[in-house]
């Protein structure tokens, strides 16, 4: 039998959730952060997706969630929940205070998943939960760990197109 593109659920998804883990890291550049890439706790049994400097030298744990199709992407999956949580509370069991962020493509609406996302912030497991490119999650960012300190534009800044730019003859 043939297969129809996006017929293979978990492919798709894989697809997905590199598109937007690659779209997180631009964020993240643009606003300052030097990333260092996937981090795992081995005593603790799980990994973050980023360690990241901030633009005042401090370090902060980053756990991309995001993805574009179906009913419930992003961080309204009370699964996906459960699984970002978990991390912040096993970090928080041994003594480890770094900052923990989701960057997420959707917010949950409400429910379930918002009561554990606020219990897990209440309980200090989580710094937050920030929807991607909102200006009020780049601004949280800003003010807590800094205004970023390189250039932005020309041959030092924090992002390089993925694209050659055209130039005019």
């Amino acid at each position: 039998m043939l297969r129809e593109v996006g017929d293979d659920f978990q492919a798709d998804a894989v697809r997905q959730g590199t598109a937007f883990e690659r779209q997180a890291k631009a964020y993240l550049g643009a606003l300052g952060f030097k990333l260092h890439g996937r981090q795992e706790f081995t005593v603790i049994g799980c990994e973050v997706d980023d360690v990241a400097e901030a633009p005042n030298g401090e370090l902060v744990y980053f756990e991309y969630k995001g993805s574009f199709k179906g009913p419930r992407p992003g961080m309204r999956r009370t699964d996906t929940v459960k699984k970002a949580l978990l991390t912040g509370f096993l970090l928080r069991s041994v003594g480890n205070d770094t900052p923990y962020y989701v960057l997420t493509s959707h917010l949950p609406k409400g429910g379930r998943a918002q009561r554990m996302i606020d219990a897990a912030v209440a309980a200090k497991a989580l710094s937050g939960v920030l929807l991607l490119n909102d200006p009020t999650a780049s601004q949280a960012l800003k003010e807590r760990f800094g205004w970023p300190t390189g250039p932005r534009m020309g041959p030092g800044r924090t992002w390089q197109p993925t694209l050659p730019i055209a130039r005019r003859a």
